[in-house]
């Protein structure tokens, strides 16, 4: 049931908006744009509608970046980041040699791991 639900519902709702979409735009050319509903005829409805869509566009873009982009990859990638920077700062201010620094920094950090998680 999950492989249907996560694994094909969603291919098959792009193909149908898809579909839709182009269909729509072939046979109701006319129908097509705004001008032919009376939504933009008041004056505050020509500001709200705009910044309304581009709301909601931006509120499922960061919903997709949310579930594309886990938040303990970003923190896995910063502590990277922060680590390296700390060997580099030994190689370079240091004056150690990149192999040893990087063993060393090597043991510390999984000294601190096996640490923080009681050695198992």
């Amino acid at each position: 049931m999950d492989v249907l639900l996560w694994g094909v519902l969603p291919y098959v709702v792009l193909v149908l908006l898809v579909g839709g979409t182009v269909w729509r735009y072939r046979y109701d050319k006319f129908g097509w744009t705004t001008r032919s509903s009376q939504l933009y005829e008041s004056r505050l409805l020509r500001i709200g509608s705009p910044l309304f869509h581009f709301g909601i566009l931006l509120v499922l873009v960061g919903h997709i970046g949310g579930l594309v982009i886990p938040l303990i990859l970003l923190l896995g990638m910063a502590l990277g980041a922060v680590l390296g920077s700390f060997n580099g700062l030994i190689i370079t201010y240091g004056k150690v040699p990149p192999i040893i620094a990087t063993l060393g920094t090597l043991s510390i950090y999984r000294g601190l791991v096996l640490y923080y998680s009681q050695g198992t």
